[in-house]
């Protein structure tokens, strides 16, 4: 329509559409970007794992873009190292409730006064179902041995019908009946943290017949680690003998365990010279030696004795003993002590095995708390045997001096009674 004469045509209204639809058209611009296409996936960061009693915690997993090499390709599996001793590794999972009640109940058994058959009967039938609960009654029996504590049940009225000398003795044979992995890492937990003796010395036995062979050096280990605590007085007054035969049981295995010896020889001399005694083809006479040469009246009586034991049988030994008497490097009270190995006596720790007609004799020593046995074995010589003894005696009598009125006397001794021996 034209506008009326003299009039300019108005140009409000399409000012105002043309901005309406510059406004519309932007809205829908910025609506149409911020949508995500429709094909494109939604990637959402893994999440960290909270971590609880049963699951640590898992890092999160960084995402990588994956190529069609990738996912076509498998990864290259890498095989496991062969591990001889498995790690002693143990469920970080807390204990069962009703393991740690039977624990906490073989634990509170009353130990003040005499233990009753009724008593004695529900540890027993505590420590069965113990072992019928399998593996989940593991972490229980790991916690209390954790604890370093024991009940000794030693000297205790009744105790014998429990059928172990103390509650770890009870739990660690559990462990063994219960068996498995978890039962064998909780049993090498406790050897590498242990600070009984006899705890070693049981759980060797066990993973010897479990895995022959398989666990010598972590045993080996337990018992050089746990012998340097001792000889720094760290274990109290803990009597380490256990550790010194399983020394020994490793001597037998091949191991050489001769500088183990000799070192703590000055500690617990009758322990280190009864072994050494016994090392495969005389190989710690030498140490013996260097032992008896010592002036300290504990070292020098534990070798010398040692040497007569061998004497008969090892001709190092008996020059060294001969060669003594000889320069005076022997007192006359070692001289006096010694005699009666050459009749026939030996210092033994543990059972050995002896012959028919042996009798023997337990002797203690506060220093360094030791504990051996004397195996008396005059009787079961024969008359060679006592032959060759006293040709010894003879040529120790001639090697020491008058003076030595104490060894004179004890050797005149077992002449006498080799003497009777021979003509038998």
């Amino acid at each position: 329509m034209n506008a009326p004469d003299g009039q300019k045509p108005s140009i409000v209204l399409p000012a105002v559409i043309v901005g309406l639809l510059i406004v519309g058209g932007a809205i829908a611009y910025k609506m149409f970007e911020g949508s995500p296409p429709a094909a494109a996936p939604v990637t959402t960061p893994v999440a960290a794992v909270a971590p609880t009693q049963k699951h640590p915690a898992v890092p999160p997993i960084a995402l990588r873009e994956e190529t069609a090499e990738t996912t076509a390709a498998p990864a290259a599996v890498v095989p496991e190292p062969t591990v001889t001793t498995p790690p002693a590794r143990v469920s970080s999972s807390e204990p069962a409730a009703d393991s740690r009640q039977l624990v906490a109940a073989l634990t509170s058994l009353d130990v003040k006064g005499p233990i009753t058959a009724e008593d004695a009967q529900k540890w027993k039938d505590g420590l069965q179902q113990l072992v019928r609960q399998g593996s989940s009654s593991v972490a229980a029996i790991r916690e209390s041995l954790a604890q370093n504590q024991d009940v000794s049940y030693a000297g205790v009225t009744g105790a014998d019908q429990l059928g172990y000398s103390s509650l770890r003795a009870g739990l660690l044979n559990a462990l063994g009946q219960i068996g498995g992995p978890e039962s064998t890492a909780a049993m090498l937990q406790t050897l590498q943290t242990t600070v009984f003796p006899t705890d070693i010395a049981a759980l060797a036995t066990t993973l010897e017949q479990q895995a022959p062979g398989q666990y010598q050096g972590d045993i080996l280990t337990a018992v050089r680690g746990q012998l340097g605590l001792a000889a720094q007085d760290q274990l109290g007054n803990a009597n380490v003998g256990p550790l010194f035969q399983l020394l020994a049981s490793a001597a037998a295995n091949g191991t050489d365990v001769t500088a183990d010896l000799t070192q703590y020889s000055s500690k617990w001399p009758y322990y280190a010279a009864i072994e050494l005694a016994n090392l495969p083809n005389g190989t710690g006479v030498s140490s013996l030696i260097q032992m008896a040469q010592d002036s300290t009246g504990g070292n020098q009586s534990a070798a010398a004795q040692a040497l007569a034991q061998l004497a008969p049988q090892n001709s190092q030994a008996l020059s060294a003993l001969l060669d003594m008497a000889k320069q005076g490097q022997l007192s006359d009270a070692a001289l006096a002590q010694l005699a009666p190995y050459l009749g026939g006596r030996e210092n033994q720790l543990g059972s050995g095995t002896n012959p028919a007609g042996t009798t023997t004799q337990g002797l203690h020593l506060a220093n360094g708390n030791q504990d051996f046995s004397i195996a008396i074995l005059e009787n079961t010589l024969t008359p060679d045997q006592a032959t060759q003894r006293l040709s010894i005696v003879d040529q120790l009598l001639q090697a020491i001096p008058a003076s030595d009125i104490m060894g004179q006397q004890a050797l005149q001794q077992q002449k006498a009674a080799l003497a009777g021996r021979q003509a038998k």
